[in-house]
């Protein structure tokens, strides 16, 4: 269990955060500078923040009223740095081996063995980094960190200098590690999928706090703000306004189409209220083109399309909307996209299940 209370004032920026983690893989998500390394440096011992605590398993790692603050050597915490800061004049085996160097030569070497086949090293424990693919030093970054048996791991943005082929294939492995990890394990991502995929729970940060912090299903599904919806990929977002409840669905009324969409609502969980002003937001990829009119259907004209390799990207423009600057974007598989280009007029549906109110 990881309990961690950060505060920290910088010249421009404030980091004031509280963290619970019990044997989860928490995905950290936020922009550039809203605290997520810091975050994790503290709880290392790689800073010190100013006003605060961190607990791990009931060892109390830094009070900053009580004075304590353990140095990172002995704090039994594992680090994954974003550059796998490996020593380079030292094989893949001597890095391994820098953090138990003080362990019996017999028993280090069946701990480095074994992380050497953990994680698919087994022929490479002769070479240096240079001598590795990026991949294959990250490995390595991994096994190091795993070396003195930490109860947490933390990795910061392990995955942002790899080609996508090698960072699915390494995402996929870390899931399976976490299965045999006895701890928790924190990533700091700015990659939405990568947090989606990676992640048991979420924290998402914005300028030094955490906004929301929960399960995957609820921090995406339900997100508390529009920040929140923005960060986690709810790129539509319309203003509205509650019309009507009836049993499972809202009608929201959208001043600027000057009508209303229908809204299933999840489970009860949130309570709204007639007169509320709300925002309904949907993913891109939630978006129908449809043939035919019906329920939540809008013309609209097509703004901008680009074709990718598996989908079409396109922008729109609701033409009942009276502000121009309004536009949806939608991600169509090509499965079914149909073929429009700008300027023509096609329906979309905004499916009512895939709808979500935020509470302004």
């Amino acid at each position: 269990m990881l309990k961690a209370i950060l505060k920290r004032e910088l010249p421009g920026f404030n980091l004031d955060v509280e963290l619970y983690v019990n044997h989860d893989l928490l995905a950290i998500l936020g922009p550039s500078g809203s605290g997520k390394t810091m975050t994790l440096q503290s709880i290392a011992g790689l800073c010190r923040p100013d006003e605060g605590c961190i607990e791990l398993n009931g060892r109390v790692l830094f009070d900053s009223e009580k004075g304590i603050f353990v140095p990172a050597g002995e704090r039994r915490v594992g680090f994954v740095f974003q550059n796998y800061a490996l020593f380079p004049h030292m094989t893949v085996v001597d890095n391994i081996a820098y953090g138990i160097r003080r362990l019996p030569r017999t028993e280090a070497g069946r701990k480095i063995k074994a992380l050497l086949e953990l994680l698919h090293l087994e022929q490479l424990g002769g070479r240096l980094p240079k001598q590795l693919s990026a991949g294959q030093q990250q490995r390595v970054a991994i096994a190091r960190a795993l070396a003195p048996d930490p109860e947490i791991l933390l990795l910061d943005e392990p995955f942002s200098a790899l080609d996508t082929q090698l960072r699915e294939r390494l995402e996929l492995e870390l899931l399976k590690l976490f299965e045999v990890f006895n701890g928790s394990m924190l990533i700091v991502t700015h990659d939405l999928v990568e947090g989606f995929k990676m992640g048991s729970k979420i924290a998402v940060y914005q300028s030094g706090k955490i906004i929301q912090c929960g399960s995957r299903d609820r921090v995406f599904g339900e997100p508390v703000n529009r920040t929140v919806a923005r960060l986690t990929g709810v790129r539509n977002q319309m203003d509205g306004e509650i019309a009507h409840i009836d049993t499972g669905f809202a009608s929201v009324r959208i001043p600027a189409w000057g009508s209303e969409v229908r809204v299933a609502l999840r489970d009860g969980s949130q309570q709204i209220a007639v007169g509320q002003g709300v925002v309904v937001g949907i993913r891109p990829e939630y978006i129908e083109i449809v043939n035919n009119e019906g329920p939540n259907v809008f013309p609209a004209t097509v703004l901008q399309v680009v074709e990718g390799i598996a989908s079409v990207s396109y922008r729109f423009h609701v033409r009942a909307d009276s502000a121009e600057r309004h536009y949806l974007n939608a991600v169509i598989p090509k499965s079914e996209a149909m073929c429009f280009r700008e300027g023509e007029v096609c329906l979309l549906r905004l499916p009512p299940g895939q709808l979500i109110i935020i509470d302004e």
